[in-house]
């Protein structure tokens, strides 16, 4: 199957998958092949042979055999990207007639032992609740108290999709070796279709109200899917600072303290950035499940598709 587009193109504009058919896709995902995936396209000079490629839908090897599929996002620290995905996938699975099919959780790479005991506090639950309220639909995904992903979660989970590039991919492959797939969620905005993500078609995978008030606004902006290898796709907080970096890299000390001798209006415009950063994420996020949906509808036994469920 041969995925041509256009990166001058704008994304509205493009097909994003010329030739989308369920043959080419289950025959392209059934195919044997190595669990080690280091064939670089992109590798600079000097990068080892061995370098670690963030994986493909074709590397995909999902096993149907249980009638349905369980799927983990995972994130830097079960933050706004994984509960967000966790969160839109329930809803878009149950719209499109997939949830009997398709039951997500979340989790995250760096949650402390203090906080995964315990509920967030009255602030943060609120914070998260406000960011979450436009995508998911019920206070759960953001009253939770963070979960640590382990191997064993991996291995009990049939797809490990991950949140915020390559370096959260690398991160939950090397966390979670029995791992029977683990991909990045913007490998799968190729298949959302894009009558279903602008809110002119006939909203068969995504409610037209979550297209038009998320997608749609943001189809025009160039940074929507355009990526570099390695490039964390996650939130910008108040700070400036991507959220995987401060939870890994401890990278940000010096933004902080510059932080605290900002005008007013500095402080402002560093809000302005973390709010067209939320707003970016959500849209990815979105996208992002939209065509995981359609990609898992497309590969899953034909009787499990077109089976009535009693409601």
């Amino acid at each position: 199957m041969r995925v041509t587009s256009s990166v001058s193109t704008p994304f509205h504009e493009r097909s994003l998958v010329p030739r989308f058919d369920r043959v080419s896709l289950v025959g392209a995902t059934r195919r044997p092949h190595r669990r080690r995936r280091r064939v670089v396209t992109w590798r600079a000079s000097g990068t080892p042979r061995d370098a670690f490629v963030p994986a493909t839908w074709r590397d995909l090897n999902i096993d149907w055999g249980r009638r349905h599929l369980q799927v983990v996002f995972v994130d830097a620290d079960h933050g706004v990207l994984a509960r967000s995905a966790e969160g839109v996938c329930a809803r878009v699975a149950i719209w499109a007639g997939a949830g009997h099919m398709v039951f997500p959780e979340s989790a995250g790479l760096d949650v402390g032992d203090e906080s995964a005991s315990s509920e967030p506090g009255a602030d943060d639950a609120m914070r998260l609740l406000t960011r979450l309220a436009p995508v998911c639909d019920h206070p759960r995904y953001a009253t939770r108290a963070p979960y640590a992903f382990t191997d064993a979660d991996a291995a009990c989970a049939d797809l490990v999709v991950t949140l915020g590039g390559a370096a959260v991919e690398l991160a939950a492959a090397a966390r979670a070796p029995s791992a029977a797939n683990v991909v990045d969620l913007l490998e799968f905005a190729r298949f959302a279709p894009t009558r279903e993500i602008d809110g002119t078609g006939a909203a068969a995978i995504l409610q037209r109200s979550l297209a038009k008030e998320v997608c749609a606004p943001m189809l025009n902006n160039d940074a929507l899917l355009r990526l570099t290898p390695g490039e964390a796709w996650g939130l910008v907080d108040a700070d400036g600072c991507a959220v995987f970096e401060k939870a890994f890299d401890g990278a940000c000390d010096d933004v902080y303290a510059t932080r605290r001798a900002r005008s007013a209006s500095a402080a402002e415009s560093a809000d302005s950035e973390t709010q067209a950063s939320l707003r970016l994420a959500r849209a990815r996020v979105v996208i992002g499940v939209v065509g995981l949906i359609t990609f898992l509808l497309a590969t899953a036994p034909i009787e499990e598709v077109e089976r009535v469920t009693k409601r």
